[in-house]
């Protein structure tokens, strides 16, 4: 059981929890820091010393987020682009463009709200105040929230 103390065994054992926390939260930075771990779990395994360890972890993890996180955003962020006053999000696609969501969460001009599309919830901002229970209409990405989605009230029929 000593095994389980052992340096690379703990490194490997934070990178994984990197991971999982990257999972959790958007951004593309604990990912690097997960790189970093295993980096480091892989030195400890070398029988690099703890300084030696520390200095693989930063340096890893740093060079990942300055070298690597702008080039993993374009990859699974897709492009975007202008149509009107919001970016479309790629990954509704142009069938999906124009699709309409209901609110669960008022959404205030300025604070984001919350809103159910495909069975999934979503941030959603508005330049006008919506009353959850509304019928929203997306238009794409929020312009300072990749996990937000732009909205605007649904016309009434």
């Amino acid at each position: 059981m000593d095994w389980l103390y052992s340096a690379h065994v703990l490194w490997f054992l934070a990178g994984a929890v990197f991971l999982l926390a990257e999972m959790a939260l958007p951004g593309f930075v604990l990912l690097f820091f997960a790189l970093g771990a295993f980096a480091a779990a892989l030195a400890a395994y070398a029988s690099l010393g703890t300084n030696g360890q520390f200095l693989v972890f930063l340096a890893v993890s740093l060079a990942g987020v300055a070298l690597l996180r702008r080039m993993f955003l374009r990859v699974f962020q897709g492009r975007t682009h202008s149509r009107g006053e919001a970016a479309v999000d790629p990954a509704l696609g142009d069938t999906d463009a124009g699709k309409t969501a209901l609110v669960t969460q008022d959404i205030r001009a300025g604070a984001a709200g919350e809103i159910k599309f495909r069975g999934s919830f979503w941030r959603a901002e508005s330049s006008v105040d919506i009353a959850a229970g509304q019928t929203v209409v997306l238009l794409g990405l929020a312009p300072n929230d990749s996990g937000a989605y732009l909205v605007r009230p649904a016309k009434e029929a």
